[in-house]
């Protein structure tokens, strides 16, 4: 039986193949082109999800990273101002200082008035600083300027709303800090009155005399009333025993050195005047507190005791002398009365772990050698002498804890050196230096959020790499399989056209044969 094949069959047959190979040409040659395996959800619809749901995911860390990078212009303008802060902080305790000192004069008071008050407009400035429009101390109202003068009293205009910024998929991150803390809103503070100082004893290393900043080894000179002159190298002691050994070998008992009845300094003996001094311009005499001249024949050095530490035992402090052992003291914390027996203290690491068990909200700690209570609010607080021992009082905590004012004490500081009160001005460097700790401590935690924004923007990138290497993987072509795959869909091609183009040969001569 024969089957006959109609021209209109076998041409419907190879157009399709020819087309077919076109086709398959055509898709190899756009993905040449575009480098994309997927360009048309026809062409892999399973990948298309997945690649869909990469790019949203692209998009989110995108924007996590566009947060970082905002959030850090936040930070970094906030760490600028917080080091101006504390650079206007020091020039007032410069002038505290200088005018609470002999050495001020009405007149010198007066322009220091002129120069309070031009910190303070430094200060409203720096506390003022906006980026991009926005005010870094407001809060959350960062269109509105958060400190403004109302005649003799900054006000602050601002809230205490934190602003959070989005830093990944499952992590924010707190950028301002809001201006009241610097009005005393967040904390009430009460700072000591006495020195926790510890007493110089011969074993005292002299790498923790003056609270802590040691002392200069080298030589030092001595001259007495009888034109003697001794050269005495220190560079070799450790200890204050050291020191007072080596001078009293030095000089044959004609002058001898010691400690003296306070326990806070070096004191020499001899035929007077004595004087001491420094040899090759050094300054061991001075880091020792004995360089000086003495009326007659006793040379009593300066206070160059160690800093107090929570090891420190109370029987070494001067200032505790005859206060031992320590009894009861009262505070009066938000509506309630803390009796806090400290009988059972023998340092100062006792001293906190005894009050700080004791009332809730509320921290005892050591600063400058002095004892300092932190309120954990703005509330105000009495702390008082619960019994005979005078504890409260020993201690230098007798008296009114209150939020800590930068503006206020400012304005106290200007009133004492108007008044000319050397005892007023003194008082502010009490308030100044718990204004001082609050500003280190806020520097501390911002330059935490900017090591969190360094974390965070390693982090991001490096998952931003793994989703465009697994969106890759889904989306972009082969280029070696590419070319390949474009050369056999050429080839094939091109065979197409030729078997057409042979079968579809025939001419009219063809036709009559």
């Amino acid at each position: 039986m024969s089957l006959r094949v109609t021209d209109s069959y076998l041409s419907s047959i190879l157009i399709g193949d020819l087309n077919r190979s076109l086709g398959r040409m055509l898709d190899q040659q756009q993905m040449m082109g575009s480098m994309r395996r997927v360009n048309s959800y026809a062409d892999d619809p399973r990948a298309v999800g997945t690649i869909q749901r990469y790019n949203a995911l692209i998009a989110n860390n995108d924007e996590y990273l566009s947060n970082v990078t905002r959030s850090r212009i936040m930070v970094d303008g906030t760490d600028v101002a917080l080091q101006s802060v504390s650079d206007v902080l020091a020039d007032i305790r410069v002038i505290s200082l200088r005018e609470s000192s002999a050495i001020a004069t009405p007149q010198s008071q007066d322009t220091s008035v002129i120069e309070v008050d031009n910190l303070m407009n430094r200060l409203l400035d720096v506390l003022n600083t906006s980026i991009e429009g926005n005010f870094l101390f407001s809060g959350q109202q960062v269109k509105t300027p958060p400190f403004i003068r109302s005649g003799s009293t900054v006000l602050y205009q601002g809230d205490s709303g934190d602003i959070i910024s989005r830093t990944g998929p499952n992590s924010t991150m707190k950028l301002n800090i809001p201006g009241d803390i610097f009005l005393g809103s967040q904390s009430s503070t009460l700072a000591g009155q006495i020195d926790m100082g510890p007493r110089v004893d011969l074993t005292t290393n002299l790498s923790d005399l003056n609270l802590g900043n040691g002392w200069s080894p080298g030589t030092i000179s001595i001259s007495d009333g009888t034109g003697a002159t001794y050269q005495v190298d220190l560079s070799g002691a450790v200890t204050v025993n050291d020191v007072i050994t080596l001078v009293n070998t030095a000089t044959s008992g004609a002058v001898t050195l010691g400690i003296n009845s306070s326990g806070s300094g070096l004191e020499m003996t001899g035929t007077g005047p004595l004087v001491v001094g420094e040899i090759n311009g050094g300054t061991t005499a001075a880091t020792l507190g004995l360089n000086a001249t003495s009326q007659g024949g006793t040379l009593s050095g300066r206070d160059i005791r160690a800093t107090a530490d929570l090891s420190t035992n109370l029987a070494d402090i001067e200032t505790l002398a005859g206060s031992l052992p320590l009894g009861v003291m009262d505070v009066q914390w938000q509506g309630s009365t803390y009796s806090i027996d400290l009988s059972a203290a023998a340092t100062i690491g006792d001293l906190h772990t005894l009050f700080n068990g004791s009332v809730p909200g509320m921290e005892m700690q050591l600063q400058n050698n002095t004892l300092n209570l932190i309120g954990g609010s703005p509330e105000a607080f009495e702390v008082s002498n619960a019994d005979s021992t005078n504890t409260a009082s020993a201690l230098g905590l007798n008296g009114s804890g209150t939020p800590v004012r930068l503006f206020g004490m400012l304005e106290d500081l200007k009133t004492a050196l108007q008044n000319g009160d050397k005892e007023g001005i003194r008082d502010t460097l009490t308030e100044l230096n718990s204004i001082e700790d609050t500003i280190y401590q806020l520097l501390m935690k911002n330059g935490g959020r900017q090591k969190d924004l360094d974390w965070s923007e390693s982090i991001l990138r490096q998952r931003d790499e793994r989703l465009q290497s697994n969106l890759s993987l889904e989306y972009d072509a082969d280029v070696a399989q590419v070319a390949a795959d474009l050369s056999h869909a050429e080839t094939s091609y091109q065979a197409s056209l030729l078997v057409t183009s042979k079968l579809y040969s025939a001419n009219l001569m063809q036709y009559l044969r």
